[in-house]
């Protein structure tokens, strides 16, 4: 991850998330949101306009973003890194997500093009500058929980298309949470998930980072040794895929400090017992405030998830076969002039 770093928080949850951690850890921030009374903390925002309409569908909505390209693009200028943070589960993270990769993408792109016509005017012109603009862009996402079946297929939607836009993306799942902790509130759900992100995001200073579709599996701070909560960690991850899946795994201990010599060593006997030992990548002590120990895992896959089957139709017709792939599913606003011809 390369300096300076931006993070770029999408919606109502994405907004509140990354000007938490970019307070805590004195980063730059910025918001996109649709929502006037979304919670900015004075960070730079682009609203999204949706004019007359009160709940527009997350259709409509992206494509009242288009009217905000210019500013979205003047956002991440200037940034090496890009760390997206929205929500899957949401109308917001949904439409505008993939709307913003792909602005990423494509001015990359068209800075790659001037980058190739200033080497060729150079050759006459050497006192010619020549611009540079490459954007790491990692999206951290949250997918929505099994009951909420209305967003369950755009999220799988959303989810592809941001794969393909951004350089790695990190996924939470709150479905394989609430199936290994039926007992926690959502409310409480939602805070251990968010700890988890911001726990992610700090170790990015001091760790590599896997690119592709990685998974974030959650510990529950509350079992009686960490090894209990390494096992939350795996069960979540086997939730969401298989074991052979699994390229390699980052193992986050918070509270670290607090953990015996001995118990650290089980811990790593035990995931690597699991895992086969070329795909246990590191682990990582990590100090975190007082409080409870748990564990984290960040595990890189390869080959199929869940996901997938959000979207059963990408099974049948892959994406390209799809005429009209590249182009995001908008509800344009088209009023049509039609007189009564009697």
């Amino acid at each position: 991850m390369r300096k300076p770093v931006l993070l770029l928080g999408v919606g109502g949850l994405g907004s509140r998330l990354a000007s938490k951690i970019a307070k805590e850890l004195g980063c730059a921030c910025s918001i996109v949101t649709d929502d006037e009374r979304c919670e900015t903390g004075g960070y730079p925002t682009v609203l999204i306009n949706t004019q007359s309409w009160i709940n527009p569908s997350g259709r409509k909505l992206r494509f009242y973003a288009q009217a905000s390209v210019d500013r979205i693009r003047s956002l991440v200028a200037g940034y090496n890194t890009v760390l997206i943070l929205g929500n899957l589960a949401g109308k917001a993270g949904i439409a505008l997500c993939p709307t913003i990769c792909n602005i990423i993408r494509d001015h990359q792109s068209s800075v790659s093009n001037q980058i190739s016509e200033s080497t060729f005017s150079s050759s006459r012109s050497p006192r010619q500058s020549t611009p540079t603009n490459d954007i790491d862009v990692i999206t951290f996402l949250i997918m929505p929980f099994k009951f909420e079946k209305s967003r369950i297929f755009d999220a799988g939607i959303s989810l592809r298309r941001i794969r393909e836009s951004s350089g790695a993306v990190v996924v939470i799942d709150n479905d394989a949470f609430l199936d290994n902790n039926p007992d926690l509130t959502i409310s409480q759900c939602y805070d251990l998930t968010n700890q988890a992100i911001f726990d992610t995001i700090s170790s990015l200073y001091q760790t590599e980072f896997n690119v592709d579709l990685n998974l974030l599996s959650v510990g529950r701070p509350d079992r009686d040794s960490v090894s209990a909560s390494a096992m939350d960690s795996l069960a979540m991850l086997l939730d969401s895929t298989d074991i052979e899946s699994v390229r390699r795994t980052l193992v986050y201990v918070m509270g670290g400090d607090r953990i015996s010599v001995g118990a650290m060593n089980g811990l790593v006997n035990t995931v690597q017992s699991i895992f086969r030992k070329d795909n246990l990548s590191d682990v990582n002590l990590m100090m975190s405030n007082p409080g409870h120990v748990n564990v984290h895992l960040l595990s890189s896959i390869i080959s199929r998830t869940k996901f997938d089957s959000y979207d059963p139709l990408s099974e049948i017709i892959p994406s390209r076969n799809n005429l009209d792939w590249d182009e995001l599913d908008c509800s344009p606003e088209i009023s049509l002039d039609i007189r009564n011809v009697e």
